[in-house]
């Protein structure tokens, strides 16, 4: 009979006691984890685009493929701040808009958890943005509103200086001729702008318009800048305009310097030179009747104040000129003189005669005066004394709308 190893059995002894306790610990835990149940996690958001916006921020993201998401939980400030956005599902890709309002200048740091029906949490995903707000706006400034002209139309024409760094057009508001607001947004590029039509002596408002970056979705305005519209007054169409030879009306004095260069839009010579008669008087058709609520002259340039340009005139309306040139059919608008500003001797012309010459000289006419399609000038003396008579570009002005 062999010996009994009792170091063997006592070890074999040992393990199957152990054996025997591992088993039983491990069953106790797999029973405990079954008893909870199984731990879900919801699909968890897949992207998210931070978009600036004006003391907010919105956050475009796009969920995953999960049907079970239900809400979208948004967290920052450390989690002190949050919402939550019900989630509606579509055929294609999901994406929640969130408007993250009423917030500081400055970066933010926001964590973002999917939810199912029964509240289990996804895993947190994270993303970064900024928000603007008065520190940037009052950086920026309007584009300048360098003048406003009248047009031969309806409308009335905006001349826009430069713009600044980082401008991306102009807001313009204004009160269309029937009483309605009109919008509209200048280009950047763009430094004239015509108003098809407008109603005289109300606001014009405009605002420049930028962005912080190219991500942001909305835009950031200065203070806006604000004007009077004039009265309304279009330029009466010089297309339209031609001569009217009546039987005592002066021609022209054969040196080149003819009627029709009245109204070429050429501002400097030739102009129109008369035979030399003085008193002498000549006729513009205009094509349509209208009522001038005022006109612009221009002498030629090259004699200022001097030789034979036109000091003072009279003009004529008809509507029905007498074949024979005589004045019956005639009603006389005004008497009219042309002024130097220094009131310095003939040959003596400071920078503001020349100036003044060169803007044209404005001429009103009496308010009421009724509409005549024919506009006769009589030339009565000139500045220097020649024998003759010159004008170098003629434009009239009306209330009447097309």
């Amino acid at each position: 009979m062999k010996p009994i190893n009792h170091l063997a059995v006592f070890g074999i002894l040992v393990l199957a006691v152990a054996m025997t306790s591992c088993t039983k610990t491990s069953g106790d835990a797999y029973r405990r984890y079954l008893e909870k149940g199984e731990i879900t996690y919801p699909g968890r958001v897949d992207t998210v685009i931070v978009r600036p916006g004006n003391n907010r921020i919105q956050l475009s993201v796009v969920l995953g493929n999960d049907p079970l998401v239900m809400r979208l939980h948004v967290y920052w400030n450390n989690f002190q701040d949050s919402l939550s956005v019900p989630v509606q599902h579509t055929a294609g890709t999901d994406t929640v808009q969130v408007l993250v309002p009423g917030l500081d200048e400055g970066n933010y740091n926001f964590a973002l958890y999917t939810y199912d029906a029964t509240d289990h949490q996804s895993v947190v995903v994270n993303a970064f943005g900024v928000a603007y707000g008065q520190s940037y706006s009052s950086s920026l400034v309007n584009r300048t509103l360098r003048s406003v002209e009248q047009s031969e139309g309806n409308g009335i024409i905006l001349n826009w200086g430069e713009p600044a760094g980082g401008e991306l057009g102009i807001d313009v508001e204004y009160t269309g001729a029937g009483g309605s607001l009109q919008k509209i947004v200048v280009p950047p590029t763009d430094t004239r702008t015509v108003l098809p039509d407008y109603e005289g002596q109300t606001a014009l408002t405009y605002r420049s318009k930028y962005k912080p970056d190219t991500t942001a979705f909305e835009f950031f305005y200065p203070p806006a800048s604000t004007i009077t519209l004039p009265v309304f007054e279009r330029r009466l169409p010089k297309s339209g305009f031609k001569v009217l030879e009546l039987p005592t009306d002066i021609l022209d004095g054969g040196y080149g310097w003819l009627l029709p260069y009245l109204w070429d839009e050429k501002y400097d010579p030739p102009g129109f030179a008369t035979q030399s008669v003085i008193p002498c008087w000549f006729t513009i058709d205009c094509s349509a009747a209208a009522a001038l609520s005022r006109f612009k002259v221009w002498q030629a340039n090259d004699r200022l104040y001097d030789l034979e340009s036109v000091k003072t005139f009279e003009l004529y309306g008809s509507n029905a000129p007498a074949a024979d040139g005589s004045w019956d059919s005639w009603t006389r608008i005004g008497a009219y003189e042309s002024i130097k500003p220094s009131g310095l001797p003939v040959g003596q012309n400071t920078p503001e005669d020349v100036a003044y010459a060169k803007a044209g000289e404005e001429f009103a006419v009496p308010e009421g005066t009724e509409k005549f399609r024919y506009y006769r000038f009589k030339l009565l003396s000139n500045w220097g004394g020649g024998h003759f008579m010159t004008l170098e570009e003629v434009t009239f002005y009306t209330h009447d709308r097309l």
